[in-house]
């Protein structure tokens, strides 16, 4: 675990529809669960102090959660956002076993874009890996230079991993890759076809009936 990663929470007991003047007062209702936790814990954290760690951290950064009367390792293992307003509404805090080897998904962060001929194609943004908690990395660098032709491609065989960390994707897949654009055309021409496919769909079924957002999320509480 990095030093200086701490997070402050408060211990909660208001739940369930209650949550929500939690929110109007900038907190976020939030949960700590796992198997070193004999039972779950209700916590809230600030908003503005998650919104800028999880920005920075991400889900594969292990964090002292600290609240009076305790405190525990953690990993982020879910975040419910408001379709609207974007804003943080629960968070799942995952306290692992320090001592056991976990797989976990690490996002990858493209660097050095060279000049180069056609349109450069994100496949993947995510390698699953396996490695005990502290030595998760918080992200996968990957150097992009080296792509300057259509055709050239960085595959998940080509990513270097710290120590003691285990790729579980399958190497041969495709993190990025330099395709003709025509090709690019091509595949954006078919995503807005297919997203006016379902628009289209959508008005004809006029009898649907919508969701509350927030009665789902606060049914979790």
């Amino acid at each position: 675990m990095s030093d200086g990663v701490i997070l402050r929470a408060e211990p909660r007991d208001i739940i369930g529809k209650k949550v929500k003047r939690l929110r109007r007062e900038g907190l976020v209702p939030g949960v700590v669960y796992g198997p070193v936790v004999s039972e779950n814990v209700s916590v809230s954290v600030n908003r503005r102090d998650f919104e800028k760690f999880f920005q920075q951290n991400g889900h594969s950064t292990i964090l002292s959660l600290e609240w009076d009367g305790g405190k525990q390792p953690v990993l982020i293992r879910e975040v419910q956002i408001d379709p609207v307003s974007r804003a943080p509404l629960h968070v799942d805090f995952f306290a692992p076993n320090m001592t056991a080897v976990l797989r976990q998904f690490v996002p990858i962060v493209l660097h050095h874009p060279a000049q180069h001929a056609g349109v450069l194609q994100t496949v993947q943004t995510e390698a699953e890996v396996e490695a005990l908690p502290a030595n998760l990395p918080h992200q996968l660098d990957v150097d992009i230079s080296g792509l300057l032709a259509v055709g050239d491609a960085i595959h998940f065989s080509d990513l270097t991993l710290p120590d003691n960390v285990i790729l579980i994707t399958n190497p041969e897949e495709l993190i990025a890759s330099l395709v003709p654009e025509a090709a690019e055309e091509a595949e954006e021409a078919a995503e807005e076809a297919e997203g006016e496919d379902v628009e289209g769909a959508e008005g004809e079924d006029a009898d649907g009936e919508s969701t509350d957002d927030d009665s789902e999320s606060d049914d979790k509480e």
